[in-house]
């Protein structure tokens, strides 16, 4: 059987973020010496009148983001993408492209419909 580690929940990255007064006092949050300058919340439309909130961290060389994902919050991280933005965290990929997103679970196939599809940002 395999054990996946369980992802980080928000209370743990809050507590991470403002780990050191410095953090804190910068106004800022980040994680070491990581600073997140760009923070914003985004909500997302999707098919079956779904919606998704997503939390960006951005920095000029790390991007993170964090999904609720049935009540629990999703940290996850960049990864390599061909085209537009993909964060992965545990067992899920957000891939992002201007606009509009897919969420799909990395544990079923690609012949499945992705957990949320067709989503558009809310202006």
């Amino acid at each position: 059987m395999i054990h996946y580690p369980k992802p980080f929940t928000l209370p743990a990255l809050l507590l991470a973020l403002c780990a050191s007064s410095a953090a804190c006092a910068a106004g800022a949050p980040g994680i070491d010496s990581v600073r997140f300058a760009d923070v914003r919340t985004v909500r997302y439309q999707c098919d079956g009148a779904r919606t998704l909130t997503v939390r960006y961290f951005n920095s000029p060389d790390n991007q993170a983001a964090i999904l609720r994902l049935e009540g629990k919050p999703v940290l996850a991280v960049s990864v390599v993408s061909g085209s537009g933005a993909r964060y992965v965290g545990g067992r899920y990929e957000w891939w992002t492209k201007g606009d509009e997103g897919t969420l799909r679970d990395l544990m079923q196939t690609h012949a499945n419909p992705p957990m949320r599809g067709g989503c558009r940002a809310v202006r």
